[in-house]
Order: structure tokens, then C-alpha cells, then sequence
């Protein structure tokens, strides 16, 4: 038994006997019910060179689904595209540092893969991007869901093996910052491409921004882990427990002391103190501080942190419910409120029966937010989120209380392709109706498919990343794409 799995198991027992402990801190909780605020955000100004949305704000009309028109070529906003890399097409969430993407795995896709594992492609030329390497260690071939992640001040490349709701088994964590187009495997056993068990939570994944804790959460039971990564070569376990009921992704303060982990049930925001296991005390804890739930939305995705002017927000997206992105003022981090949320015209209430019209043969996923990123984390200009079915969309919020749509890309469907990609969640999901749909009823007309998915619009799940002028996405079908601001969109002044 190795050194490094030696000081997993003895500091999992010191963990496993706090859990008990987690939610009865002595800690004061506060809860808040999150009120009504705005929702509507301007339309984007499209420029020359432009093919704007035919329909509503966010939407792929089912007349274009039909027709073709939403196969043939994206909606593009003063956005286009410069380069992609399609491939076996690409699983939720995918990863990028420097100049190249990494995308993320789905565990049936595996067996059927030319090149399992996670593909990196290099991007130096963003026009003709380049297969590099695939990453086949036990926790990045069978699939890494939400929890294939880079932490940029390392140059770290961590993900958690996946599994139904709760998944972890393996962790690997990989150099990118030496040669980012061929990851190295840092905590491998004996040079080979295994590494050894270390069971945690394995449904969402991310990192301290410091580099040294890798946090790994299970929708089931609200489970969460933290990973101690100070040496890579030999991680380590140092905190498992439970949030409550269930949770999703999360966000982490810059000192690494506050750890906000979105709810599933209710739809919403926990802040934990997590300064234990940011200065690694003996038998930490995660103290609960405050709650904020809401009922506009449901399946909390994740927190962004950052600060405006020295004031603390967050940015929060909601998975389904047409909840879209809030931005959350915590500078009073015991009240937590919300000062904005954004939402596109499709995804107003009186569109309800609209979405369940468009969507009803594309998969569970609709018209939803997913993942967001900021363009910096002090005094940010952008937010930039995949909005699954809506495409790639990118807000100005030099003023977080008064945002509007700057630009958009949604990249043409892939019909009849769902047995080429293999490695593609949407392809590769047999339902039709969308989880909002079902849960407001509206699944009887059109009536439930049960066929596979019609891939008419993509899923467009990932967190772009800005790079200068750019911004670097993936979409499940149509893979990692890099795309250029066009019209002075973007860099804002």
C-alpha cells in the first residue's frame, strides 16, 4: 500500500467521523426566500456579417427545425466562428487552458469511441485545431461528467470517474501547465496510466483557486469531498461529508474560506465557511452560514464569485425551470440577496407552452442556462454562458443591476448524426421531453418522445472562456469550437 493511500484512508475515518457534525454546527444559519426582481435583458444589436435568430430571444423555432434552417448554418450574433474540432462530439462539461481544450467524457461513449478517453485538441491555430493526445487514466475514459476541470494558477487539469448520480472511484489529476497539448499524469502508479481508488462523491468537481484542494460533489445525499492536491503526485483525501438533501456544483472564494454549493432541492445557494480544510486543520468541518433559495427556477447549477467596485456577488445559473442566471449581492454574506436575473425572452412564463413545442423530440434539456464564465474575477466586463438549446449567449455586465445581450453563436444541429457521436450526451439520450416540460405538464402535446433525439439544436452546456478576442466554447454534436467578437463587441471599454 502506497504512502499517498495510506494518508487517504487514515484522514477518511478522521473525515467520515465529523459528518454527523457538519450540519449541527454552532454556527447561526440564516435562511432567505429570494424575492421577484427583473428579468428581461435587452436583445443583442446584431452587426454586418450577422445571422440573427428568427424567432424569439434564445429560440430555434420549430417551423426552422423543420424546414432544415436550423441544420444549415448557426444564428450568429456578432460572433463567428474561426475554427472547430468536431470529432466523436463531447460530454456536458470540457476543460481549456492555454492554447488547448480538453473535452469531457460520457461512459457509454467509451466502448464505441475511435479515441476514448479525454481528447485534447490544440488550438494555437484556431483555424485548423489538432488532436493531440487522448487521456485514458481510470477516471477520464469511462466518463468525467461535471467534473473535468483546470485550475489556472497551476496548471492543473483534475477530474473525478463518474457514475449514476453519486459516481467516484478515481481521481487524476494532470500537468498542462509544461505542455498543454500532452497532459502528464502527475499521481500515477509506477509511470503507468492507473492510479489508485479514492472513493468520493463524483457527479460535479472544481478547484480552490489556489491550487491546492480539488472539491467533488454527489447530487445524492448532498455528499461533497475535498482532495488535498498540495502534492499532486500524491493526493489525498482530507474531508467527506454531507450538505444536506442534495447539492450540485459549486463555487470557492479567492482565499479559499467560503465554499457556495448550489441546491437541487430547493433550487438555490448554501455559503459554508470552508476556512478548515483551507488551512487543513485536524477533523475539519464545512459551517454552514446562510441560505437562499428560490422557486423561479430549479436544479441550482453553480456559483461564480467576484467582486465589483470591492463588493462581493455571485453569479448563479439554474439547470432547469427557466430559471435562467441571477446575480446575487453577498457583501451582508448572512443575507444574501438578489439583485438581477437574467433571462431570455424564451424563457419567460408566457412562453412556457412555446419551449415545450420546440423541444419536445430534443432531448431533457431545453432553453436552460448551464454553465457561465466571467471574463475576469475583479470588476468583470462579460459573462459568457452555455444556455444549452440557445446557444452560446454573452452579457455586458459592467453593471451587474442592469445587464444586456451583447452577442450570441448557436451552432447548426446535427440531424442524423447521433450514431457517429458517440461520445456526445445529447446524441446519445433516448428521452424527448424536457424536465421542465414534464414537471409543468406539458408534455401532451406535441406528445412524450421516446425515440432518440432529434438533434435539431445542440446542447450547449460547457463554460466558454474568453482568449482576447475570442471566446473558446464546446457544445455536446458539434465539439470545441473557437469563436471571434466581431462589430467591437467585445473587449468592452
Amino acid at each position: 500500500m502506497s504512502q499517498g493511500w495510506s494518508r487517504t484512508s487514515l484522514r477518511l475515518l478522521g473525515a467520515l467521523a465529523a459528518v454527523a457534525l457538519l450540519v449541527s454546527s454552532s454556527e447561526v444559519l440564516t435562511a432567505a426566500a429570494d424575492g421577484p426582481v427583473d428579468t428581461t435583458v435587452p436583445r443583442a444589436e446584431c452587426g454586418p456579417g450577422s445571422a440573427p435568430e428568427t424567432g424569439l430571444q434564445g429560440q430555434v423555432p420549430l417551423g426552422d427545425r423543420q424546414s432544415g434552417r436550423s441544420s444549415q448554418a448557426p444564428y450568429q450574433c456578432n460572433l463567428e466562428l474561426l475554427g472547430q474540432f468536431q470529432g466523436q462530439g463531447q460530454a456536458t462539461v470540457r476543460a481549456s487552458y492555454g492554447h488547448c481544450q480538453y473535452l469531457g467524457t460520457i461512459v457509454t461513449g467509451s466502448p464505441r469511441a475511435e479515441r476514448p478517453g479525454v481528447n485534447v485538441v490544440d488550438f494555437s491555430d484556431p483555424a485548423q485545431p489538432e488532436l493531440t493526445d487522448s487521456l485514458v487514466s481510470p477516471a477520464t475514459v469511462g466518463g468525467t461528467w461535471e467534473t473535468l476541470k483546470v485550475n489556472e494558477e497551476r496548471g492543473l487539469l483534475a477530474a473525478v470517474s463518474t457514475g449514476i448520480l453519486t459516481g467516484g472511484v478515481f481521481f487524476s489529476v494532470y500537468d498542462v501547465k509544461t505542455d498543454c497539448a500532452h497532459p502528464r499524469l502527475l499521481n500515477s502508479v509506477a509511470g503507468t496510466q492507473l492510479t489508485l481508488p479514492m472513493p468520493t462523491p463524483g457527479h460535479e468537481g472544481g478547484w480552490a483557486p489556489d491550487g491546492r484542494t480539488y472539491y467533488a460533489t454527489g447530487a445524492v445525499g448532498g455528499t461533497i469531498a475535498a482532495i488535498d492536491v498540495a502534492d499532486p503526485a500524491s493526493p489525498s483525501v482530507v474531508f467527506v461529508g454531507t450538505t444536506g438533501l442534495s447539492n450540485h456544483g459549486f463555487g470557492v472564494s479567492a482565499d479559499g474560506n467560503r465554499l457556495y454549493v448550489a441546491s437541487a432541492l430547493p433550487a438555490g445557494i448554501t455559503t459554508f465557511d470552508a476556512s478548515d480544510v483551507q488551512r487543513r486543520k485536524p477533523f475539519p468541518l464545512l459551517r454552514r452560514i446562510s441560505d437562499i433559495s428560490w422557486q423561479d427556477g430549479l436544479i441550482t447549477q453553480h456559483a461564480i464569485p467576484f467582486t465589483d467596485g470591492g463588493r462581493p456577488y455571485l453569479v448563479v445559473a439554474d439547470e432547469f425551470g427557466s430559471g435562467g442566471v441571477r446575480i446575487i449581492d453577498i457583501s451582508d454574506e448572512r443575507a444574501p440577496k438578489t439583485v438581477r436575473q437574467l433571462k431570455l425572452e424564451i424563457n419567460r412564463p408566457e412562453n412556457t407552452a412555446l419551449r415545450a413545442e420546440d423541444t419536445a423530440r430534443n432531448g431533457i434539456f431545453g432553453y436552460e442556462a448551464h454553465y457561465c464564465t466571467i471574463d475576469r474575477p475583479a470588476d468583470p466586463t462579460a459573462l459568457a454562458c452555455g444556455w444549452v438549446q440557445s446557444g452560446i449567449r454573452v452579457f455586458d455586465i459592467r453593471e451587474p443591476d442592469r445587464p444586456r445581450e451583447i452577442a450570441y453563436f448557436n451552432p447548426p444541429g446535427q440531424v442524423g448524426q447521433n450514431a457517429r457521436l458517440v461520445n456526445s450526451a445529447h446524441a446519445t439520450v433516448p428521452v424527448g421531453a424536457t424536465v421542465s416540460d414534464i414537471s409543468n405538464g406539458n408534455v401532451g402535446n406535441p406528445p412524450l418522445n421516446l425515440g432518440p433525439t432529434d438533434l435539431t439544436a445542440d446542447w450547449c452546456m460547457s463554460p466558454p472562456r474568453f482568449v482576447g478576442e475570442q471566446l473558446w466554447v464546446s457544445c455536446d454534436d458539434n465539439g470545441a469550437l473557437a469563436l471571434q467578437f466581431t462589430n467591437d463587441a467585445y473587449p468592452l471599454r
